[in-house]
């Protein structure tokens, strides 16, 4: 299975991206506006890696500039 491949199946579930592949974690680097909240698209997205032969799957969040998190902490 091909990166290109993996990158057409994360695309077809809402995660359209460029994957960069590091042995074997597959790294996701998204593009344009995409929401991480729904639990079952997260599951789907590591199943999905984990058909094309990857055991570990990361999204690299973007960088949201000064003074912004990506991610919530409370």
């Amino acid at each position: 299975m091909t990166v290109q491949r993996l990158e057409r199946a994360l695309a077809a579930i809402g995660l359209p991206g460029t994957v960069e592949i590091r042995g074997s974690l597959a790294v996701l680097t998204l593009q344009g506006e995409v929401s991480l909240e729904d639990e079952t698209l997260r599951a789907d997205a590591v199943r999905i890696a984990s058909a094309h032969g990857y055991t570990h799957f990361a999204v690299e969040l973007p960088d949201i500039g000064e003074g912004g998190a990506s991610l919530h902490r409370g």
